[in-house]
């Protein structure tokens, strides 16, 4: 009775103990937000931002991953806390280190259109196109309209779209790749630095997240013979070719090679025909991002593709970080490219702090890929081979295309939208042992082989 006794008497005593540490936090914290309330709107209205997303956005995430396993549960919630740190740290040295940018001209235009929504005039001169910089512009006086002029809250509303790009990659992978290893993909997705700081500011690359992350999961679902998928492929490719419709190019021409690969399925005369019917809308989508992209790139029919290479060399080979581009321009020039547009710069090429963050980031994912390399021959099962297609055509076209950006800070930048579809290759699944049955009991053992994956720390 007398252990008991005490052992009851501990536990009292650390509850307390706990319900008291608990009360301290929520006081501190509570003061704290107290004192950041009473600051300019600019970071005041950013504060409340960030409670109403979070209150929004938390109970969704827990909804919709009510049915996965309790640690990818905890991984994307945890990954949400993470992005608002990356976000604050965007902002700081946005602010701090730079002083200029994009995102603050985007934060001054947009405060000027929304001061002119709000009054219900929308008749605004940008001066300048709608696709590209002027619908950043349009969408940042729009969400100012809501959230009222504040720079913060602006980054935390651009870093909130990224985030549930993010999200929607992840899903996309998950769908498409059941026996995959989610939750290495979820960690290097939702914790890579790079996808932390560059999409978390009022500008394109969150914008392109977000929109790339709804192509994917569309994709992923077309590819596995759901219809829903259609719309959320419409959807991707028209908010992303709003902004940079060259990247739109690359994704539906990946697409379209993936669905080549697609299984018919139970037979029937009809497969045929809506496959057909499927391939022609995607050629359709496909052209129609392709003269965006004449209109966005101002080609002509003297223009060729070596000239758009040029251009885009000559453009991005100024501002301190600059280096010479390899440019794929034949394939034997290719290996070349994809090295430089994942992996560099490298440690001794970095020129300032924010280039050696990046090489280490670098350096980290090319040890990941030469230790994994072994488990890549098991990307040839039928089941995911559609998905994988996809992934494999963006990153290869992505490579060739941006290989002639001549700038580490802006490759740092733009690779953003390469890393969600690459990092799929580091999650295939890993090779079936021999003699493992090939039959319905297959299923099961890849459920059991993901869920010790899911509670296994990562193998790096």
């Amino acid at each position: 009775m007398t252990g008991v006794g005490s052992y009851g008497a501990l536990g009292s005593s650390q509850g307390r103990a706990q319900v008291a540490a608990l009360c301290a936090l929520t006081l501190f914290y509570a003061a704290i937000v107290a004192w950041l309330v009473q600051l300019p709107y600019d970071i005041a209205g950013g504060v409340l931002v960030a409670h109403l997303l979070a209150l929004v956005t938390v109970p969704m995430l827990l909804w919709l991953e009510r049915d996965g396993h309790r640690a990818l549960r905890r991984l994307v919630v945890v990954g949400l806390g993470a992005k608002l740190v990356g976000t604050l740290a965007r902002y700081a040295v946005l602010l701090s280190v730079y002083g200029e940018g994009d995102a603050l001209e985007y934060d001054r235009i947009g405060t000027q259109l929304a001061g002119s929504f709000a009054k219900g005039d929308f008749s605004v001169d940008l001066g300048q196109r709608v696709i590209g910089t002027g619908f950043i512009e349009i969408l940042t006086g729009l969400v100012y309209t809501v959230t009222g002029p504040t720079r913060l809250g602006g980054f935390l509303v651009y870093s909130w779209f990224g985030f549930w790009g993010l999200y929607l990659f992840f899903r996309a992978f998950r769908l498409a790749c059941p026996d995959g290893l989610h939750r290495r993909y979820g960690l290097l997705l939702f914790f890579l630095p790079s996808m932390l700081f560059w999409p978390s500011s009022i500008g394109k690359d969150a914008w392109m997240t977000l929109m790339l992350g709804t192509f994917a999961y569309g994709a992923a679902a077309l590819l596995t013979r759901r219809p829903s998928g259609v719309l959320w492929v419409v959807v991707g490719t028209a908010g992303s070719a709003m902004v940079r419709p060259h990247v739109t190019v690359i994704a539906v021409a990946a697409l379209m090679l993936a669905y080549l690969l697609v299984g018919s399925g139970r037979p029937s005369y009809a497969r045929p025909l809506s496959k057909v019917a499927g391939l022609a809308v995607l050629a359709v989508v496909f052209f129609l991002a392709f003269g965006a992209v004449e209109n966005y790139l101002r080609l002509d029919e003297e223009t060729s593709v070596d000239d758009v290479f040029d251009r885009t060399t000559e453009r991005t080979s100024k501002g301190g970080s600059e280096f010479e581009a390899p440019g794929a321009r034949s394939p034997a020039e290719l290996p070349v490219a994809i090295f430089s547009v994942l992996f560099r710069p490298l440690p001794f090429e970095a020129a300032n702090p924010l280039a050696l963050f990046a090489s280490l980031e670098g350096t980290f994912l090319l040890v990941l890929f030469i230790r994994h390399w072994r488990y890549l021959r098991n990307l040839v099962p039928r089941r995911r081979l559609p998905y994988l297609t996809l992934v494999a055509s963006y990153s290869l076209m992505f490579a060739v295309a941006f290989s002639n950006v001549a700038n580490f800070g802006i490759l740092a930048r733009q690779r953003t939208q390469l890393f969600p579809f690459v990092l799929v290759l580091l999650a295939v699944p890993l090779p079936r042992r021999k003699g493992a049955p090939h039959h319905a009991g297959t299923r099961r053992t890849d459920q059991r082989r993901n869920e010790t994956e899911l509670s296994a720390p990562v193998p790096y």
